[in-house]
């Protein structure tokens, strides 16, 4: 997963320079070369303990960006909860949905065998907003007894990373994000903010926004 991180960090690198002159042209490579924080990250999603009654949104984690850099997502397993037997899930409405570019949700199914990566919210501070963070939710199943299990890989830098963006960048095209998160100007106050101090007021900001 993070071999193909860095293979994909090279093509951002490439699309960024391509949209703002003064973008560094390996930043995300070599950050995501050299980084040792590569954690992974297997997730158990319980049983709804009562599924009588729940709306077609009801989630096993709610709306958010990944507030890093790069997520590698293999497909997700379903499971008997009582057994643990692997199953087809059976509530096709359930998963992971995203929002896409025209602001539409839409159920995403990763294919057996393949992976996806979706790009964190540090990728859009880096790259002066040419390319945006995911904002994704899991959406359970309405069905007695089915658990989900899933294993992300969290590509990130070390905490004292400085995000800092592209000299001469939009700061408006920075933060663009959708009303579903809370708002990226929020929790990037400042240009050269480190990736730590970034992750600390995010985790603030999500705790305040979740209680509204």
């Amino acid at each position: 997963m993070h071999e193909c991180c860095i293979d994909l960090a090279g093509h951002i690198d490439k699309y960024a320079s391509s949209k703002i002159a003064s973008y560094d042209p390996k930043l995300m490579e070599d950050a995501m070369r050299i980084t040792d924080k590569a954690k992974g990250r297997l997730l158990y999603y319980f049983p709804f303990v009562d599924t009588e009654g729940k709306s077609n949104s009801e989630s096993w984690i709610g709306w958010h960006n990944d507030s890093g850099f790069l997520t590698a997502l293999a497909g997700d397993i379903y499971v008997d909860d009582e057994t643990g037997k692997i199953i087809e899930c059976p509530d096709k409405d359930a998963g992971l949905y995203v929002v896409n570019r025209n602001g539409q949700e839409v159920k995403v199914d990763i294919p057996k065998n393949c992976m996806a990566i979706q790009l964190g919210e540090c990728t859009q501070i880096i790259t002066g907003g040419a390319l945006t963070a995911t904002p994704h939710y899991v959406r359970g199943a309405k069905v007695k007894n089915v658990a989900r299990i899933s294993c992300p890989c969290f590509i990130d830098t070390a905490p004292t990373f400085k995000l800092t963006m592209p000299p001469g960048s939009d700061v408006d095209a920075i933060y663009q994000s959708s009303d579903k998160v809370p708002p990226l100007r929020k929790r990037w106050t400042e240009d050269g903010m480190s990736f730590g101090d970034f992750l600390g007021k995010t985790f603030e900001q999500y705790y305040e926004h979740v209680k509204k």
